[in-house]
């Protein structure tokens, strides 16, 4: 069987690149507001900055926004980082 990857659809393509994107601000969305320094204001900010990478994910500069938000919310807040 011969595998031809340079046929694969870009909507595929697409849908790879922003699944990080769009899990980051589910888990954003419905994590508690106390994790965030801020409170919810900084939450709310958190929330516009997701939906930014979202839109700039497939050009991947918003791969850059999820790893900020990787490392100042969820690793903050994981048991290993306490």
């Amino acid at each position: 069987m011969d595998l031809d990857l340079t046929s694969v659809p870009w909507w595929v393509i697409l849908v790879g690149l922003e699944f990080p994107a769009v899990l980051a601000l589910v888990d954003c969305w419905n994590r508690p507001e106390e994790h965030f320094p801020g409170g919810e204001a900084d939450q709310r900010g958190w929330r516009w900055w997701l939906v930014v990478a979202v839109v700039t994910v497939p050009v991947l500069i918003g791969y850059l926004l999820l790893i900020a938000y990787y490392q100042t919310i969820v690793r903050r807040n994981s048991p290993t980082g306490r």
